[in-house]
This record gives C-alpha cells, structure tokens and sequence, in this order.
C-alpha cells in the first residue's frame, strides 16, 4: 500500500506523516516514509529553483519509492510526483524553459498513478514558518497549491481533501479510516496488505 500526502509546502503534511508512521507501526504494520525530496537537493529550491533541481527531485523520489516498495508492508509519500512537478512548473516558467515532448511531464503523471491513496491538505489560514529551507512567500504557496489543484482537474486523479482542521490526530483518523485500516484487527493489517501487493502486481501486469 502506497499513501502520499500532498499540497503546498507547510500545510502540515511531514507533521501528519510522522504520526500516521507512530501509529501504523503500533499496528505492527512495517511502514516507511518517503522524505521530502526537496530538502535533500543539492540545488536551489522555492521560487530560485532551476530545472536542474526539479529533475533531481523527481528522479530522486521515483527511485527512492520504488526501494521503499521492495522492503515494507506500507510506503508513506510526503509528496508525490505530481506535486513536485507544481514546483517543475513553477521553475520552467520563471526560467521561460521550453522542455521537448513534455517529457517530465509525463513521467510525473504515469509515475502518480502508482499511489494506492491520495490525499490532499488545504491551505487554511496557516502562514509558513521560517525554517532552514522552505519559503515563506505566501503569494508562492498560493500558486504552488492553486497549481497542484489545476494538475488533479486536468489529470482526472482520484484524490481526498484532508479535513480543514489544525488537528494533526483528526488528519490521522481520517486516512485510517479511509483507507480501511481501523477496520482491521491489528494482527490482521500485515496479511490483508500483503494480499493488496499480491492483486495490485497483477493488475499491473496485466
């Protein structure tokens, strides 16, 4: 099972994953998260952010979920590729570059149809705060979101909107429910995902 959150930077998405992670591994479920790309590049991020970087990112997090799939029960994404690729937009704007045949494009959105589970923050009345690497620009978060918005629409990506809420353990409770795992005995969770992987390979097999 494959879970991303997604949406614009600081609208709580590490926060809400890193408790899902607590407590999926108290359901005895071997779980790991996918970090957040964009703060282990080697090249400029926000609104400064190159081409370059984007590809970095987007290969970065391919790669990294695809060896996260081979060793546990459940991948958490904080992001997803068609979120990072708001941000690729946002750097081929700023930089007027011209990409042949929508190539990252493309992968972005062939590789976002691998989730399992969509979920989406809203950016509620929540400024960013100052940290080491992400901007606090709202008039950038704003595009970034309204931007991650137009790709879903334009994609026709089955997706959820998060509660609108400041309460991280509400956010939890949600994706556990929608995704059926408090419907589940806890010695039960490992058994019913591992018949998920076994039906999900073959659909994408065949």
């Amino acid at each position: 099972m494959k879970i991303t959150i997604i949406g614009t930077h600081s609208t709580g998405k590490t926060t809400i994953l890193t408790r899902l992670f607590a407590r999926l591994q108290g359901y005895g479920a071997k779980v790991y998260i996918v970090p957040e790309m964009a703060r282990l590049c080697p090249y400029p991020i926000n609104e400064t952010s190159t081409i370059e970087a984007q590809e970095w990112i987007l290969n970065a997090h391919i790669e990294a979920e695809k060896q996260a799939e081979n060793a546990y029960d459940i991948v958490l994404c904080d992001r997803a590729t068609i979120d990072n690729f708001a941000y690729f937009l946002k750097a081929i704007e700023r930089t007027a570059c011209v990409l042949p045949n929508n190539k990252w494009e493309q992968m972005a959105v062939a590789h976002a149809h691998t989730y399992t589970y969509i979920f989406k923050t809203q950016k509620i009345s929540l400024f960013a705060k100052p940290d080491a690497q992400r901007t606090t620009n709202e008039e950038f978060r704003n595009e970034i979101d309204q931007t991650i918005a137009r790709l879903l629409e334009k994609n026709a990506f089955a997706h959820t909107l998060l509660p609108p809420t400041f309460d991280y353990e509400e956010h939890v409770n949600f994706i556990l429910r929608h995704t059926g795992v408090l419907d589940l005995s806890p010695n039960s969770i490992s058994a019913e995902i591992a018949k998920f992987w076994s039906k999900s390979f073959q659909n994408f097999s065949t």
